[in-house]
Formats: C-alpha cells, structure tokens, sequence
C-alpha cells in the first residue's frame, strides 16, 4: 500500500500522519519512571523505565558490545579483524551473527546495504568533512576504492567462529547495523532479568519493551531541523523504530545537494530527493539496516523489493522537489 500526500509550509506542520526524522519519546506518567542518560563510544544512550536496574543492565550490556563494534577503537574485535587479510580469525558469536545478518540484508537489497565498504565511506567521510567540495572525484579513483570492497571476501565460518578477509585492504564497517544490533541485545538483557517494561534509545535507534504503565510508549515526531516542533505521536509496544536521513549531513556541488551517505553500488553519494527514511518493525537490528538500505535505493526500488518481498516492515519516506515535502507511506 502506498500513500502520497503533498504538503504545503502550513500543513507540514499539522500533518498527522508519520514520519520521523529524530525522534524524542514522551512519557505520559514522568514522576513514576526512571529515566538514565549515558554517552558510550560516541552513541547518545538513554534508557526509560519503572524498573531502577534497566538502566545498569542496558549500560552494561552496551559496554559489553561496543568492546566488539567500535571501529574508533584499536582494540575492539572489529579493529582487529579490519587488520587481517586471508588469515581466519577467531570471534565472538556477536560479530559472526551481525556479519550473518549484514550478508542477508545484502542479498535481500540487491547491493544497497554493504558494510564491506569501510575503505570508500572512509574516503567520503573525510572528503566532505574537509569542507566544500569544488570537484568529485573520477571514476578511476572511485572505480580503484570499490575493488577493496565486496560481500563475497568476507568469509564468514559459523562452526569455527572464524572470519577471514580475503581481500587485501577490505575494511568493514557495521556503522548501519551496529548500534540497532546493539539495543536488541540489551532488550534481550531486560527480558531475561524479567523487566518487561521500558524504552531503549540509542542515538535515535528505540526499541520500545513492552508498555508504559498499561499504555504504549508515545513516540513523539519532530519536524526536520525545528528543534521541539512534534507533528505527530505514534504508538509503540515491543516494536523498533530508526532513521537514515540527510537532512543534518549532506553537501551541495553546482547547486545540487548530495546526501553524506554513500551507495556502495555506485561508489559515489545518494542521489536522491529523500530527506529522510525511517522504519518501523518488530527488532531494531532491521530497522537499522533496512532505513540506510531503502535511503540509499530511493521509492521506486523500495517499491519493487515489497512486490517481492513479504514483510511486517512499515516505511517512512519524506521527500522534498519543486513542490514541495512530499511523504510516502509504503508498507
């Protein structure tokens, strides 16, 4: 099913339809939660919840993780693979099950998502970090970056809890599964120590546990860069929700504007009149990937991947053209 509605300035802001860009969570009954704010590894962490330890074990649990994941990290698991080549080494069930999954939203998208290539989003990120791009690079050097990426020379062994890299220079980068990965582990965590009740969010990746005294945790919407402009509430219980979204970092070369976030298919910057991409599922893991993956292959592709694919997925799609905001609500 999909929708499209055109918005004028007036009745952007009063849309009572959803779409999300950041995300702030409001609670209905404040004095009876407890609410933790953490910064790990650069990641905004908050944590809601009636329980007192949710906090301590969510914390806990993403210390844990980002000892695997953080690539700013030399001596995190991740770093230390990214320094191997054709050389099987030995990791936790974590990174094996995460480079699993990252292989499957692979296929599944047709190329669109692909941590196998940390060499080229490197080469973007410091380019547009550098300031303001005059010239883009050549295909020959674009061409030269994506012969060090590539899915198939990520050779993953389950039963050897084994990974090897089997081209030289390949580096991964987990930056679009990671941190959703992440939050579902410490939900994980919270169930186990049977709190059944609370509200994970980890840099605008949330996972809402549950309920908020008897009631679904409202997620309140903002309007893209209007700070405390909410448009609209959706309610959730034992769902995820994330976001990909140019609308904080993008770059303009001869009056076009080009998202920060890199098609790996393509070697060069999303081309596209998306702002923003969220999704709505049943595990933050997928909306993670999912929201970078369908950002990056723009509707008509979305459309054709639901013509082939049956899904629980629910898709946020804000766009801006001549016209306009435009949302498209497919699902």
């Amino acid at each position: 099913m999909i929708k499209n509605i055109k918005l004028s300035a007036l009745s952007f802001k009063l849309l009572i339809l959803l779409f999300i860009t950041s995300i702030a969570f409001i609670s209905c009954v404040p004095n009876r939660l407890n609410k933790d704010k953490f910064i790990i590894a650069g990641t905004y962490l908050e944590v809601v919840s009636p329980a007192k330890d949710a906090a301590t074990i969510v914390h806990q649990e993403f210390k844990r993780l980002t000892a695997i994941f953080d690539s700013y990290n030399e001596t995190s698991e991740l770093s230390r693979l990214n320094k191997t080549y054709n050389t099987p080494f030995v990791v936790s069930k974590e990174m094996i099950e995460v480079l699993s999954l990252s292989a499957q939203v692979n296929k599944t998208t047709k190329g669109a998502f692909d941590v196998s290539a940390g060499v080229l989003f490197d080469f973007w990120k410091k380019l547009i970090a550098e300031g303001t791009i005059d010239k883009l690079p050549d295909e020959a050097l674009i061409a030269q970056l994506k012969e060090k990426t590539g899915m198939q020379y990520i050779k993953i062994d389950p039963a050897k809890s084994e990974v090897t890299i089997t081209k030289q220079g390949l580096k991964i980068d987990l930056g679009g599964i990671a941190k959703g990965y992440m939050v579902d582990k410490a939900i994980q965590k919270l169930r186990a120590a049977g709190i059944s009740d609370a509200l994970v969010n980890a840099g605008g990746d949330i996972f809402c546990l549950g309920a908020n005294h008897h009631r679904a945790w409202k997620i309140g919407i903002q309007e893209p860069g209007v700070v405390g402009e909410v448009v609209s509430m959706q309610d959730l219980s034992d769902e995820a929700v994330a976001t990909s979204g140019d609308y904080e970092q993008y770059f303009e070369f001869k009056s076009k504007r080009y998202s920060h976030i890199v098609d790996p298919r393509s070697g060069y910057p999303v081309d596209t009149d998306s702002i923003s991409m969220t999704i709505i599922t049943q595990n933050c893991t997928t909306a993670d990937s999912f929201a970078t993956a369908f950002f990056v292959m723009g509707t008509e592709d979305i459309r054709e991947f639901l013509n082939q694919n049956q899904t629980t997925l629910r898709i946020f799609v804000l766009t801006e053209g001549p016209k306009g905001k435009r949302i498209q609500i497919l699902q």
